[in-house]
């Protein structure tokens, strides 16, 4: 892979990335591993479906999704290292005191400061890897960045699920929140601040710096003013939530459908997210860029098809009464879930403007966060507790999972039916700004249709 413009070998790109992968898999140990906990605190706390699913979700999301935007915004303008470093060391502080809360509301207070830290993780490293390698190779540097993601589940289901069995939830909090600490030290130290637009077509570069000083809210309108980010969004929203209610509620499921203790689902589990995820997120953005080199349709078409692929082995997880097929199908649901990172973030960073890179990813990130972290524990913890009084508490966990199959198709079917406006804005991103203005402009007046995608 060459780079037009920032100049740094190959080699220190590479280990820019994987150095970027371990951040994000502590990211999602520090925010996963509250599900292989959970039933030991549902049982401290005398908690519901209901608050477990809060504390899961909406106590972490509010204000990841919301924080998200200033700390963009900033990082935007100032050192996204620097930045990186510092939501490092709160988010993983605030793990650490997950385990001194005395009751329900300081567990929750706990849970808003883990969200408030990984408020700046996502935006911060998207907007840096974009300044390290071209446009063509973003997809693909994306998808093995979202590597993290699947690696943390993991991580943090069977770390969780061993460390509790042996020291209780609270001890284990402190141990997965510390190592945190030291990696924001490699952070500040050893990764450099890549030159904005340094990667970038010069022409272009030089064209869109005037777009600088364009504010969060005029920013977030051109964005949506896209149809291809419009329907991305509608489509990634409600795949997460599919996607979120299975991750932090599976160590639940399988405690209470197939009786088995948290040190026993830790390493199947674990494995299952890890090779599944894993191997979604690395081969997700690479596979479809090069699909896309043929026709740019793929950046949705694959996507879709994963969906598909998710609530058909969802479904059978769900009623299988066989543990290993049930853990073979959840690792093909892991697989599809995380398959589409690669792609619709690499769309995200070929619309956005060149300063405004970490403001896209930080709106994305809000979209899926408030429907998939946000919604999609609390939902599943609401239905379950609607469907107990009926069936009883395990059957209906297993019901209210079964509801996110459905969920999934809707959201194929957004993101196949609206595959064909990822073209036209692609095109005309790639033949420069005034053609992406021009392509904006239509697309704005689209945007006013209510019945529109």
């Amino acid at each position: 892979m060459s780079s037009q413009g920032a100049p740094y070998p190959a080699s220190y790109r590479y280990y820019v990335v994987a150095l970027l992968v371990v951040v994000n898999t502590l990211n999602f140990i520090d925010r996963q591993a509250i599900s292989i906990l959970g039933p030991a605190i549902q049982e401290e706390f005398n908690l519901s479906n209901t608050m477990l699913g809060l504390v899961m979700g909406i106590a972490f999301t509010v204000f990841y999704a919301t924080l998200g935007f200033p700390i963009a915004k900033l990082a935007d303008r100032k050192s996204r290292t620097n930045i990186l470093a510092g939501v490092l060391v709160v988010w993983s502080g605030m793990t650490a005191l997950c385990g001194a809360a005395s009751s329900f509301l300081m567990l929750f207070v706990t849970r808003i400061g883990v969200g408030i830290g990984e408020a700046g993780a996502g935006p911060c490293s998207h907007s840096i890897l974009a300044d390290y390698f071209e446009k063509k190779d973003r997809p693909a540097v994306l998808g093995w960045f979202s590597l993290g993601v699947p690696l943390g589940v993991f991580f943090g289901i069977m770390f969780g699920g061993l460390l509790v069995d042996t020291f209780g939830w609270r001890w284990t909090f402190v141990v997965l929140g510390a190592p945190g600490l030291l990696l924001a030290i490699v952070v500040k130290l050893t990764v450099k601040e890549p030159p904005r637009g340094g990667t970038d077509d010069p022409a272009d570069a030089a064209a869109l710096r005037a777009s600088e000083e364009i504010g969060v809210i005029e920013g977030i309108k051109l964005l949506w003013a896209r149809k291809t980010y419009r329907i991305m969004s509608y489509s990634a929203a409600l795949s997460a939530l599919c996607g979120y209610g299975v991750n932090l509620w599976a160590p639940s499921f399988l405690t209470r459908v197939h009786d088995l203790a948290a040190g026993e689902i830790a390493i199947p589990l674990g494995l299952s997210v890890g090779i599944g995820g894993g191997l979604g997120a690395a081969t997700g953005g690479w596979l479809t860029a090069r699909a896309a080199q043929r026709d740019p349709r793929a950046f949705l078409t694959l996507p879709a098809i994963t969906m598909v692929i998710f609530a058909v082995v969802l479904a059978v997880a769900i009623f299988t009464s066989s543990l290993w097929l049930a853990y073979l199908a959840l690792m093909v649901v892991f697989y599809t879930q995380f398959f589409l990172m690669g792609p619709f973030f690499g769309v995200v960073q070929r619309l956005a403007p060149l300063r405004g890179r970490a403001v896209a990813t930080a709106f994305f990130f809000f979209i899926l966060s408030l429907t998939g972290l946000g919604l999609g524990p609390a939902y599943v913890g609401v239905m379950n507790d609607v469907f107990a009084a009926f069936v009883g508490d395990s059957e209906g966990l297993r019901l209210s999972l079964a509801t996110l199959p459905v969920i999934s198709l809707v959201a194929a079917a957004i993101a196949y039916f609206g595959r064909g406006a990822v073209a036209a804005e692609l095109a005309a991103t790639d033949a420069g700004p005034a053609a992406a203005m021009e392509t904006n402009q239509h697309a704005g007046a689209g945007a006013a249709q209510p019945d529109e995608v």
